[in-house]
């Protein structure tokens, strides 16, 4: 309605935020992001990317969307008993469901509807690919797999070995659209000129702020600051607009 009235669009109206969220899960966000401490893989078992480039606020994005790109959009991240390694790790996963765990890999692969020697081939070779470093889980500790390996891990490499095993599913939700219409700093909407649409105002999920990526901690930022804006400035014109 707004772009119907003249208002120009702002932000990548062609990419979202995305969010890991387990799909078993009735919770609100249920987001899943310890898979930087072990592997992913798709219903092939197949790794498919580096799950630890750097922290994981700063790539779950990237990250997630490559796991919409898998095979029926989703993946599982695999780890070991070792887990518990990482301080309040649980803090990371707000789904409400638990874990699937096994005492082998072949019998986590069967429960999670992989085939048991396509995973146990691909922890295999992860496992040959770490190398000895000390295992730092609250820095980005470049404890990475040796050179050669594909896709490499480049932080938080250690062997899948100690059970028992754990998988979590992963699908890519989409948080909220980065397109959306052109503000100024008053939250007014504005045309494609930048010229004010008179009673017309906007902020949040509403305004397109983004491309590309999302940078953390800003949508809910955006929507109160030029939330309060819009409102005094809105109630302000309305006072003047029955004065007058």
């Amino acid at each position: 309605m707004a772009l119907a009235a003249g208002a120009a669009p702002s932000g990548d109206f062609g990419q979202i935020h995305a969010e890991p969220l387990d799909p078993r899960s009735g919770a609100t966000e249920p987001i899943v992001l310890v898979f930087n401490y072990g592997i992913l893989v798709n219903q092939h078992g197949e790794r498919f990317i580096d799950e630890a480039p750097a922290t994981v606020d700063a790539t779950y994005e990237n990250i997630t969307r490559t796991i919409l790109e898998q095979p029926q959009g989703i993946a599982w991240v695999v780890f070991d008993s070792r887990i518990d390694d990482v301080p309040n790790w649980k803090r990371a996963v707000r789904s409400d469901q638990a874990p699937i765990a096994a005492a082998t890999i072949a019998e986590l692969a069967s429960k999670i509807g992989v085939d048991p020697e396509a995973l146990t081939s691909t922890i295999s070779q992860f496992n040959a690919a770490c190398v000895a470093g000390k295992f730092n889980p609250l820095a980005t500790d470049g404890l990475a797999t040796a050179r050669g390996y594909l896709p490499p891990k480049s932080n938080w490499s250690r062997r899948i070995e100690q059970a028992p095993f754990f998988a979590y599913p992963i699908i890519c939700g989409n948080c909220f659209t980065f397109g959306g219409i052109r503000i100024n700093s008053g939250s007014q909407v504005v045309n494609a000129d930048g010229d004010p649409i008179a009673g017309l105002y906007a902020a949040g999920e509403m305004t397109g702020l983004y491309y590309g990526t999302y940078t953390g901690a800003t949508s809910v930022l955006r929507g109160a600051v030029f939330g309060r804006i819009a409102g005094s400035n809105a109630g302000a014109a309305a006072g003047q607009t029955q004065a007058g």
